[in-house]
C-alpha cells in the first residue's frame, strides 16, 4: 500500500482517474480548476492524465515543514562542523 499508483474508475458517464500518494493511503481524484472531478471519455484517457498528474506532483520542488528541502540541507551544510563551506570564505 506505500507506494506511487495510478489508476481509474468507471462511474456514470465516463471514467474517473486517480492518483495515489506514499504518505496517504486514499486515492486522489483528478479536478478540474474549480475542485470538481473530471469524468474522461475513456479508462486510457482517464490513465494517461493520471500519469500526467503524477509525473508533475513527482516533479515539484520537495518540501518539509513548508521549507523547501533543498535551502534547509544547505543551511545545516553551511552551519555543521566539519563542512566544506565555512565562514568568511566567500564560499
Amino acid at each position: 500500500m506505500n507506494k506511487f499508483q495510478i489508476g481509474t474508475e468507471a462511474v456514470v458517464g465516463g471514467h474517473l482517474g486517480w492518483i495515489r500518494k506514499v504518505h496517504r493511503a486514499t486515492n486522489e481524484i483528478l479536478k478540474d480548476g474549480h475542485g470538481e472531478p473530471i469524468v474522461f471519455a475513456t479508462p486510457d484517457a482517464a490513465k494517461a492524465a493520471a500519469g500526467e498528474a503524477m509525473v508533475a506532483y513527482l516533479n515539484t520542488p520537495m518540501l518539509r515543514d513548508g521549507a523547501r528541502v533543498e535551502a534547509i540541507s544547505k543551511a545545516e551544510a553551511f552551519f555543521k562542523p566539519g563542512s566544506a563551506l565555512t565562514v568568511g570564505t566567500g564560499a
